[in-house]
């Protein structure tokens, strides 16, 4: 194993060594047709070769990269694509700004030859990105078969919910077995296998399976629980001689609190000027699809339980109005032809911006949810309340990293998780992580109306083999 995983390192490391160089090769190149001098020894080359790596350098680490076999491979495409794509932009307007000169462009040109330049490397570009990407993930998990994996879990339910998410990777995990945690076996199993998976369990016995694993040298997964995601965000300190997990409250300070406003007033004024063709069509459509309403209206639940009224444009059928306090299932009948594209591209959440200029919402927090949903949600995960510390916002972790049926349990740990690793800088970075949930199209899925194959079935004895050896 350990063999296989020096191959596939070396396999990435130079994969993506070789993507990068020539993607910084293909703009540099195509635009020297036209500005010789960003490939010799000039201000101007050094400048704008810098500005292109910093620039790649930051957005990868926003975006992931080229991260092969910890996620999909059309993830791993769109990553890299928009990355590349904002650097050659960002370094194409430099270029032509530092163009400007009496001698040469009395003004800026943004539309000319080199345009049509920047167009053709971006064309390149994603040819071979797409290339380098498929191949190298055939080459991966050529090297790296599935991995033989188990869950422990404490019901039939929490199994279901983890096998559902591990089938979806069906490249990377294969699952074997589903076993109860008070299972005799437990310890033979997890020897058994390559990864292991546990959910629900009680401390004391989670604590010691982990220990087990830990010792064994076995790959784990929990899921999140609230005291996972507060210890995970705790500081490392020392104390005297004593290490110590140290965690303060989960709230922003106020210089915090004051930045974060004045962000969501600049950007949600900006969002209404350069968005507004788009909402001014959106509404002209929708009105003229069937004479109904704009806009839907509706209570939403914010920081500290405050509700306000929500403005998003209206994807249902003016018939359902006023709406049945129902989220949306999947292949809903009454979300309309207009209203399904609308949810698609995400333009229905555009008038949103105006809840945050107003102060109800801000751009980056947990979603806003409407009050039946906060009333069921809370009595069925009790934790669903400390996702009001912060208030409710367009984007944020649950809505890029999250679907729109994501459970009530994922949605509290992704808000929770963004809570208490607050800061403006991850604010930065999920608003421009939010364009990525318009590659996914399971992004927007609604809540299923027959629930998918569970697990295996969990078995809460040995299994019958091991118990004839013994």
């Amino acid at each position: 194993m350990e063999k296989r995983y020096f191959k596939s390192q070396l396999i990435s490391l130079v994969f993506q060594a070789v993507l990068y160089l020539l993607i910084f090769a293909s703009f540099f190149l195509l635009q020297a047709v036209t500005n010789p001098q960003i490939i010799g020894y000039s201000r101007t080359a050094a400048i704008t070769m810098a500005t292109f790596a910093v620039i790649l350098i930051l957005l990868t680490h926003v975006y992931g990269g080229y991260r092969l076999g910890t996620r999909k491979a059309r993830p791993v495409f769109f990553a890299i694509l928009i990355s590349v794509v904002l650097t050659d932009i960002v370094t194409y307007v430099q270029l032509q700004i530092m163009n400007v000169n009496p001698a040469n462009n009395p003004r800026l040109i943004l539309f000319g030859e080199d345009f049509v330049l920047l167009c053709a490397t971006i064309l390149i570009q994603t040819s071979v990105i797409y290339l380098f990407v498929r191949l190298g993930d055939f080459l991966y998990f050529k090297i790296n078969p599935p991995e033989r994996c188990c869950i422990i879990a404490a019901s039939q339910e929490q199994a279901d919910h983890i096998a559902e998410k591990i089938g979806s990777f069906s490249k990377k995990y294969q699952l074997c077995d589903v076993l109860h945690y008070h299972c005799d076996d437990i310890y033979d199993t997890i020897m058994e296998y390559d990864v292991v998976f546990l959910s629900g369990i009680p401390d004391t016995e989670e604590a010691a399976i982990e220990t087990f694993c830990y010792k064994q040298g076995k790959t784990m997964y929990l899921a999140a629980e609230l005291e996972d995601v507060i210890i995970s965000s705790s500081a490392q300190v020392v104390i005297d001689d004593t290490p110590f997990l140290y965690t303060d409250r989960a709230d922003p300070s106020l210089v915090q609190r004051f930045l974060k406003r004045l962000m969501d007033i600049v950007f949600s004024i900006l969002g209404i000027v350069l968005l507004s063709p788009a909402m001014i069509a959106a509404a002209v459509i929708i009105k003229c699809s069937d004479g109904g309403p704009v806009f839907f209206k509706q209570k939403r639940a914010t920081l500290n339980g405050n509700v306000f009224t929500i403005i998003k444009f209206r994807t249902m059928s003016a018939q359902e109005q006023p709406y049945p306090h129902q989220s949306a299932t999947t292949n809903d009948e009454r979300v309309t032809k207009v209203g399904r594209l609308l949810r698609r591209l995400r333009i229905d959440e555009f008038p949103q911006l105006f809840n945050v200029f107003l102060g109800d919402m801000s751009i980056v927090g947990p979603r806003p949810e409407m009050l039946e949903n906060v009333d069921r949600y809370t009595r069925d995960v009790p934790e669903f309340e400390y996702r009001q510390k912060m208030k409710a916002g367009i984007t944020g972790l649950a809505q890029i990293d999250g679907k729109y049926n994501t459970s009530p349990k994922d949605k509290v740990m992704l808000d929770l998780m963004y809570i208490h690793r607050f800061s403006l800088a991850l604010d930065i970075k999920l608003m421009l992580r939010t364009v990525t949930v318009f590659f996914r199209p399971d992004s927007a899925e609604g809540f299923h109306t027959q629930k998918k194959p569970g697990a295996l079935k969990m078995r809460i004895r040995p299994k019958t083999d091991r118990k004839q050896e013994t």
